[in-house]
């Protein structure tokens, strides 16, 4: 900036007259991105660790004994498409 700003004659200042606003625009615009990433990285933490928790929660909890009509499921063989080897 300082040779950019020695670059210019001292009778041209014109061409100096918007370099503060344009430099004060990209930092602004840098704080953004900055900030727009810590959101991102923020929503991806909080994702990951609901995942990981419920996750741990279902293999926590008890399984259930199998049911006495689960014979009349389809996994279970019984069913007419059976016999074709129709799957769904």
């Amino acid at each position: 900036m300082n040779r950019l700003i020695g670059a210019v004659a001292p009778v041209d200042t014109a061409r100096l007259a918007g370099v503060e606003d344009a430099v004060w625009a990209r930092i602004g615009e840098r704080r953004d991105r900055v900030r727009l990433g810590q959101v991102r990285f923020a929503a991806v933490a909080l994702a990951l660790v609901i995942g990981v928790t419920n996750g741990g929660l279902m293999l926590m909890t008890l399984r259930p004994q199998p049911s006495e009509m689960r014979i009349f499921t389809v996994s279970a063989g019984l069913s007419p498409l059976a016999s074709l080897d129709v799957r769904e």
